[in-house]
């Protein structure tokens, strides 16, 4: 069985990878800048503003379902998978 901790991981992963995926983009959604407002992945993800929010902050208790993160993947263009992995975004810009 999981533990809350482990479970507590695995959401504060995808809130950091969804996060770092929004802000560093290359899909066509994306600015010159290669970002992406949590305003405009909402409408194309059909979320709202806030479920967005929620998913990327470590700090709120939310939970979501596969379908959600799968969306989010498909508007971001990244692939699935990435968004279950641990990476080290401190040293990227």
């Amino acid at each position: 069985m999981i533990t809350n901790k482990e479970l507590d991981k695995i959401y504060s992963m995808i809130s950091k990878n969804v996060k770092y995926y929004r802000l560093n983009n290359k899909s066509k959604y994306a600015d010159e800048y290669g970002r992406i407002t949590q305003e405009k992945l909402a409408e194309i993800c059909n979320l709202s503003r806030s479920t967005i929010s929620n998913i990327e902050s470590v700090k709120v208790k939310t939970t979501f379902s596969i379908a959600v993160i799968a969306e989010i993947s498909k508007a971001l263009n990244i692939p699935f998978e990435e968004f279950f992995k641990e990476h080290d975004f401190t040293n990227i810009k």
